[in-house]
């Protein structure tokens, strides 16, 4: 009796271990889904619901699959979701046992899920997870890879993070061409205009928007070339390219979610404002919040309230201002909640950051530090000492020009003179010798010597005179008297005047001290030229805001920059006035 019991036992577990088999039928219907999931994902959905109990009893890998393609299916139809506590298994189950493609699968739609939850910290996270797998290259994995940084991107869009974003969106792009989908390529170049758009920078985000549009218009999807051609028209309004917005609004709308709906109203309501048809704009905005979320809704009411305020219609303006509060408010907690997670995130971002550059300071500070230092130091020295020797050479020969000049100068005014009358003088001996044995053509050539070094004496004493006629011409103007005149206040204009003054009577002045010491200031030469104009030190600071210290101070800083020596305010005053 006994054995008869233990027989039916054996057979009653048999037949439910039997029962329980699905012979491979759970693996063929998901892999029918997952093929389903990407274009026809209500039919995935429905198959997946369909056969929910025939997954139930499949084991661990099987249920974690199915949980992963009915949620990437309900995504891809906008269902919201409400929970990640359906994918938080999935993901650290692939985590540890999945395929790359599982992995960022898994991290995307879990940060899909946190998106829907407003935990944008959360979703921030799992992006980035998505964004670490490690590819290979392979392109359905970089698809997956694009949607992420798309849609973190749009995270850091949403909290007005425009340059993040636009890193994320250029990371889509990169991903995409991979993945060579063009449909994720037109989304990520509309993103990366859109972000161009909101840092100020429109002429760069209208190329993006025409190539995505090129792009959409070469797969013959109008749905998502209308997508980008009204963005771009939004732009143009902005730029106030009022034509091309036209145009660019007047594809047909073939839109059918709700958040399309109202962005096509509002651009068109934007447009209409632009072109002062306020009525107009009014009914469109009216139209698309019908169709808006809260947040946008909150934005157009206040739109509205301006536009009524416009119009004369001020009851009308208070009610959608009242309206304007009334969202306000009620997004005012939701958006504390979201701003603190995000907060976490990027705090979780920075100690992570922190950990890695300790670990990796610590690994190459010990072996490269005193390299570095070393190699610093070497290449300073080098550079300051050739620096300073070029500083030194360029003085060197600035100031033996400065001396040829001067001194080419000094020997030219009184050497030339005494020098030409000595030769005359011998020639006129020569001449009158009778001892001289000359002929003819030889005393008409010193006959012609004696003549030219006479009218070169006369020139060199004809331009003396002249230098002294200007200079006392210069002592003599109105603008000289004026800077001399203690109860006066020269402006700038008189200082030009000035300059232009002491440039003709000291043969170009101050473009010749220019050329020789470039490195003058304007401020320099002023009291440079205050001194060639005879004031002295006291007169220079009674028409300057210089004290008396200060500008000696100066002068001798400007003397040893010129000079690569110490020196006093006498010595440059010295220096100036002879120059």
């Amino acid at each position: 009796m006994r054995a008869v019991g233990v027989y039916m036992l054996l057979a009653v577990v048999l037949t439910v271990l039997a029962s329980c088999r699905d012979d491979g039928r759970a693996e063929g219907v998901l892999r029918l889904a997952d093929s389903l999931v990407e274009e026809r994902a209500d039919s995935s959905l429905a198959m997946l619901r369909r056969d929910s109990a025939l997954f139930s009893r499949a084991g661990r890998a099987v249920r974690m699959a199915y949980t992963l393609t009915k949620t990437e299916a309900e995504d891809k139809l906008y269902i919201s979701h409400t929970s990640d506590s359906a994918m938080l298994p999935v993901t650290k189950y692939f985590s540890a046992h999945g395929s790359p493609l599982q992995r960022v699968r898994a991290w995307y739609i879990l940060g899909r899920v946190y998106c829907d939850l407003r935990l944008y910290g959360h979703a921030l996270s799992a992006f980035d997870k998505a964004l670490a797998v490690d590819d290979g290259g392979a392109p359905p994995v970089c698809r997956y890879k694009a949607r992420a940084a798309t849609w973190a991107g749009f995270v850091y869009e949403e909290r007005g993070l425009h340059r993040d974003a636009l890193q994320y969106n250029k990371l889509s792009y990169k991903y995409a061409k991979k993945a060579d989908v063009p449909s994720v390529e037109v989304y990520s170049l509309r993103d990366i205009g859109r972000s161009y758009s909101y840092l100020k920078r429109n002429g760069v985000a209208i190329p993006y928007y025409k190539c995505a549009a090129a792009k959409a218009k070469a797969m013959n999807d109008g749905c998502l070339y209308n997508m980008v051609m009204e963005e771009l028209a939004v732009v143009y309004i902005e730029e106030g390219m009022l034509e091309d917005a036209r145009l660019a609004l007047s594809t047909p709308f073939l839109g059918k979610v709700d958040m399309d709906i109202a962005a096509h109203y509002f651009t068109w309501a934007d447009y209409y404002k632009s072109v002062g048809k306020l009525d107009s704009a009014i009914a469109y905005n009216k139209r698309g919040m019908v169709y808006g979320s809260e947040t946008v809704n909150r934005d157009v009411s206040l739109d509205m309230a301006r536009l009524y305020l416009k119009g004369g219609k001020r009851d009308e303006a208070l009610k959608y201002y009242e309206m304007y509060f009334s969202y306000a408010d009620s997004l005012k907690d939701e958006s504390v909640t979201e701003n603190a997670d995000l907060l976490a995130h990027v705090e979780r971002m920075l100690d992570v950051e922190r950990e890695n550059a300790a670990l990796a300071g610590a690994k190459m500070r010990l072996t490269l530090l005193l390299s570095v230092i070393i190699l610093i130091v070497m290449s300073a020295t080098f550079m300051l000492v050739r620096y300073y020797a070029n500083v030194r050479k360029r003085l060197r020969e600035q100031q033996e020009r400065v001396k040829a000049y001067l001194r080419e100068r000094q020997e030219r005014e009184q050497a030339s003179v005494k020098r030409n009358e000595e030769r005359i003088a011998r020639l006129q001996m020569e001449l009158s010798s009778s001892k001289a044995e000359l002929t003819e053509l030889q005393r008409s050539l010193k006959r012609n010597e004696a003549e030219m070094l006479a009218r070169s004496n006369e020139q060199m004493v004809s331009e003396l005179k002249q230098r002294e006629l200007l200079e006392a011409d210069f002592a003599g103007s109105g603008v000289y008297k004026l800077f001399h005149d203690p109860t006066a206040s020269p402006s700038m204009a008189d200082y030009h005047r000035l300059v232009n003054a002491l440039n003709k009577a000291y043969d170009g002045f101050t473009t010749r001290l220019k050329g020789f010491y470039p490195a003058i200031s304007e401020q320099e030469m002023w009291f440079c030229c205050m001194t060639k104009a005879g004031l002295s030190s006291k007169e220079t600071c009674n028409i300057s805001a210089y004290s008396f210290s200060a500008l000696s101070m100066a002068k001798s800083r400007l003397y040893a920059k010129m000079f690569n020596k110490k020196g006093s305010a006498r010595e440059l005053d010295a220096f100036v006035k002879t120059f």
